[in-house]
């Protein structure tokens, strides 16, 4: 039998599946895109993304927790901040571990859309049927 592959036995694993569960949540994705243009008060994500302050606060809070962003205060305001360094470890440890290093496309670092405008994980700009996509679908 050959030898195991490095994820397999590197407790690192663990360490990559939680910080995976944190970005999980399609929310903070958006949260993370809309940071990458610079420092957002609550007030700017909430508005931007439409969602609750109290969600927004939720959100961020996870985020920063986890080392994704850096808050400030600056008076009764919170900014936060993209801790790019960070995202960026977690992306080399899964290339890393998936054996795709240096294969990523250039052109789609740092942006939510591939080239052609559609979203990443996303063909031709049109969302992939799921079983549980098809299935919410029909309850519709």
């Amino acid at each position: 039998m050959g030898r195991k592959p490095s994820c397999v036995r590197d407790p690192g694993i663990v360490t990559l599946a939680e910080s995976l569960k944190v970005l999980s949540d399609p929310n903070r994705l958006r949260i993370l895109c809309l940071l990458q243009r610079g420092e957002r008060c609550v007030c700017e994500v909430e508005r931007e993304l439409g969602i609750s302050q109290q969600l927004a606060s939720h959100h961020l809070n996870v985020l920063r927790e986890a080392g994704f962003l850096e808050a400030r205060k600056e008076g009764t305001s919170s900014y936060y901040k993209l801790v790019a360094e960070r995202l960026d470890g977690i992306l080399g440890i899964m290339n890393r571990y998936l054996g795709h290093e240096g294969d990523l496309a250039e052109g789609t670092a740092g942006s939510c859309r591939a080239p052609g405008g559609a979203l990443r994980g996303e063909a031709g700009g049109k969302r992939r049927r799921t079983a549980g996509s098809r299935e919410g679908a029909r309850k519709r």
